[in-house]
């Protein structure tokens, strides 16, 4: 009897800590990222009242006798599957589609801490934290050409939104359209006196720019040769402290598809600004004219990209599902800035709960595999959302129901075994 309640007394120890549990479980429905646990239970000792014996003689073997003596926790694993997502807008905000966690650092603490919450936003340096708890996002940060070595030790990620950007002279122009192969020539226009030279050239303007991110209006003009698939380009500024030097002969085919150019070089020089002895650096580009024809067509030909750009102020970011944050300037210019980092381990399970729905790392869980999104076993970043809590409701109020019937069951299992106690106490009246 004795025993009895001391089991019933366990059973109530356990299923109390189940229901705190599944109390945590529900209170956290609603929180970012937030990973739901269960509770799994174990007997303990067993008192034998008869140990088994061997088969002799006639006789077969005996079982033991034992008499369990109540029940204990065995774990407290956590659910490391996935939540939901939903839309947020916000660029910052991040999560995970697959395994793996954020990687951040706390300026306190001794290593990298590990969570599914990527409530993120910029503070006022432009650094990616999280605003509850000033965690900094680690990743690995883009050099000015907008490259990411991943080699490199782990970086705080800063977002520089109303930074300038470096501007970049113009070096490749790409030319694209018709040139009407009806255009006439110099000889047909000298033999009609209603054709002026005009009639035999088409211009186009292109904007450039050097290597002070200034922009220059250069002129292109195409002019039609007696040769009835030859065409001539010219360039040409009309600022006089300008110079530029740029021509050639482009060749077309009977079906009017480009077959050769014999130069496609523009130079820019200038002379030195007013009351300065420092000139302008010179620059020069190169025009890509593949993309031209030569049909009985009107002349459309027109620059379709050039590669330069003037000094502009970042306005925006967003991060792509390789994790890669691209910021967008106000001149039109879309740079790499970095790459949020993303960690895995070989036991998820191992992690140890530290608050603020950040995990870290212990032995059980093994060291951190950190690389890139999409790589490995890693899940893909998604920008703009966030991930739900993982946590069934359905599951949570029907253990709940389970947890209480238990312990009801295991409280009348103690008074049951009172009774009787009290039953033996009267037996000397």
């Amino acid at each position: 009897m004795g025993s009895a309640m001391f089991t019933g007394v366990s059973a109530l120890q356990v299923n109390q800590r189940s229901l705190d549990v599944i109390a945590s479980n529900i209170a956290n429905v609603n929180t970012t990222g937030y990973r739901s646990s269960r509770v799994l239970f174990q007997d303990q000792f067993s008192q034998t009242i008869a140990g088994p014996r061997q088969p002799v003689a006639r006789f077969g073997g005996v079982n033991p006798q034992q008499i369990g003596l109540g029940v204990k926790i065995a774990s407290i694993d956590v659910n490391h599957s996935q939540g939901s997502l939903f839309t947020t807008g916000i660029a910052s905000d991040l999560a995970i589609q697959g395994n793996g966690f954020f990687v951040l650092s706390e300026g306190g603490r001794e290593g990298f801490i590990y969570t599914r919450d990527g409530s993120f936003g910029l503070d006022q340096t432009g650094t990616l934290t999280n605003p509850a708890t000033g965690a900094v996002v680690q990743g690995f940060l883009a050099d000015e050409n907008g490259f990411i070595d991943t080699t490199l030790p782990l970086q705080n990620i800063v977002v520089p939104v109303g930074s300038q950007s470096l501007v970049r002279a113009t070096t490749q122009v790409t030319f694209a359209g018709n040139l009407d192969s009806e255009t006439p020539g110099p000889t047909e226009i000298a033999g009609d006196p209603d054709l002026t030279p005009q009639n035999g050239s088409f211009q186009r303007t292109v904007r450039v720019f050097d290597s002070l991110g200034a922009g220059r209006e250069i002129t292109i003009t195409f002019t039609k040769t007696d040769n009835t698939n030859e065409w001539t380009w010219t360039a040409d500024d009309n600022d006089p402290a300008t110079t530029v030097a740029g021509t050639g002969t482009m060749q077309f085919s009977p079906t009017g598809d480009l077959i050769a150019v014999t130069n496609e070089t523009i130079s820019v020089a200038f002379d030195p600004p007013p009351g300065s002895s420092q000139p302008i650096d010179p620059f020069e580009f190169t025009v890509n004219f593949n993309q031209l024809t030569q049909l009985a067509d009107d002349s459309d030909a027109s620059v379709v990209s050039q590669n330069g750009f003037p000094r502009g102020t970042l306005e925006l970011f967003n991060i792509t599902q390789d994790g890669i944050i691209n910021g967008v300037f106000s001149n039109g210019l879309t740079q790499t800035i970095g790459q949020v980092a993303i960690a895995s381990f070989a036991n998820n399970g191992g992690l140890e709960r530290i608050g603020d729905n950040a995990f870290r790392d212990t032995p059980s869980s093994g060291n951190p595999q950190i690389g890139l999104s999409g790589t490995g076993n890693r899940g893909r970043v998604s920008g703009g959302v966030l991930e739900r809590s993982n946590v069934d409701l359905g599951i949570e109020f029907s253990n709940l129901i389970i947890t209480q019937r238990a312990f009801q069951a295991n409280a009348r299992t103690i008074t049951t075994s009172d009774t009787l106690l009290q039953e033996v106490v009267n037996l000397i009246r």
